[in-house]
């Protein structure tokens, strides 16, 4: 599940009464090289949502770590909060496989799988994580077509089954014709003293452009453990 961060770190459609579908197609680029594809794909109406979205590597990167992460979540919406009730992961290295998965219960998730270990003295409470969302949820949160009013308003936990953090997208500036919203991603729970005082919060800024009368996510920029990573809307 660690791993699952990662990617998004390397990475992290307003719905009426009809489904509207979100879709998109992404590079994602780390440490001057290209890494790997994103495809997302969802549906949300103004009850509930569906997201599932597709991490591979690709190039140079391919050839010395071939992995590919499929993920999905479902959930209920009211107005811009998004409440996840299942996620799952699942993961191919080419040399091993492994899956996780979150239910939630009161909004409260449990996480079973391969991946999930115990963090003793700094595994997340309850009361901690209660109303944070899975990654996938909240990528899907950032990335999808919303209108201008619903952009930069984004302050979401974030829960992957061992760890917490949360993204806060709040800032908003507008340079030629294009909305750019940033904040922070930062680091809450789940993790050691140690890994906390190697970094506790990173940069993130996403680009909005037009696309008929919504905002569509172009571009999201983040700051990692490893350099500055981005990944771009094809």
């Amino acid at each position: 599940m660690k791993r699952l961060i990662l990617v998004i770190g390397l990475c992290l459609t307003a719905g009426m009464a009809a489904a509207q579908n979100t879709s998109g197609q992404y590079s994602v680029h780390g440490l001057g090289l290209k890494v790997g594809d994103l495809a997302l794909s969802g549906s949300v109406t103004s009850s509930k949502y569906t997201v599932s979205a597709q991490f591979v590597t690709s190039g140079l990167v391919a050839t010395v770590a071939g992995v590919r992460f499929l993920m999905k979540s479902s959930g209920s919406r009211n107005g811009d909060r998004f409440s996840p009730r299942s996620y799952s992961e699942d993961m191919d290295t080419g040399k091993r496989e492994s899956r996780v998965s979150l239910r939630w219960t009161g909004g409260v998730a449990r996480a079973s799988g391969s991946e999930v270990g115990d963090r003793g003295p700094y595994a997340v409470t309850p009361a901690q994580q209660k109303g944070a969302v899975d990654p996938l949820t909240a990528m899907f949160m950032v990335l999808r077509d919303q209108s201008e009013d619903e952009v930069c308003r984004i302050r979401q936990r974030i829960f992957d089954g061992e760890r917490l953090t949360e993204v806060s997208l709040t800032n908003k500036s507008s340079r030629g014709g294009k909305i750019i919203c940033s904040g922070l991603f930062r680091r809450v729970a789940g993790y050691s003293p140690e890994d906390l005082s190697e970094r506790s919060q990173f940069r993130l800024t996403v680009t909005y452009e037009p696309a008929g009368e919504l905002l569509r996510a172009t571009r999201m920029q983040a700051d990692t453990i490893y350099g500055k990573a981005r990944i771009q809307r094809r």
